[in-house]
């Protein structure tokens, strides 16, 4: 008996898109997780879980909701680790706020770049960094700027 089988399409939509992001993805786990071996079991289990649910995932859109995957595994290996040096940033931004200033400032990812890789436009990513920036700069400038818990 043959098994029942995703079409070749689907299979190799999902290939191209792990081709795409796989690295952006290994480099946003590291950087928040600060350890290369969790970052990589982290984005493994994501691009997993993508794959379970590459159906719903193309009827939303993909890279967004790889990408809201992609955080909260990270989030709570972060949260896991105990580790309070540690993603300093999204303890003290919003969500996506954080994460635009994450893969812009530090990982220096072009602002396009980061928009698709979240699921976001151009324009959205820049409200995003804005929002970042004054939020730091409100603070004490540093990446605890006084804003811990705020939300997306």
């Amino acid at each position: 008996m043959s098994r029942s089988r995703k079409p070749a399409i689907a299979d190799s939509g999902y290939a191209a898109f792990v081709q795409l992001h796989c690295r952006s993805y290994r480099a946003y786990a590291r950087a928040r997780l600060g350890d290369g071996a969790l970052a990589g079991l982290v984005v493994e289990q994501v691009l997993r879980c993508a794959e379970l649910s590459w159906t719903q995932a193309l009827n939303d859109d993909p890279a967004a909701f790889t990408w809201r995957v992609l955080r909260d595994s990270v989030t709570l290996a972060s949260r896991q680790a105990c580790d309070l040096r540690l993603d300093r940033l999204h303890r003290a931004l919003p969500d996506r706020a954080a994460d635009a200033a994450l893969l812009h400032e530090r990982l220096g990812m072009a602002p396009r770049a980061a928009a698709e890789l979240m699921g976001l436009n151009e324009p959205q990513l820049h409200v995003q960094l804005m929002a970042a920036r004054r939020l730091l700069a409100g603070g004490t400038g540093s990446p605890h700027g006084g804003t811990e818990g705020a939300e997306d």
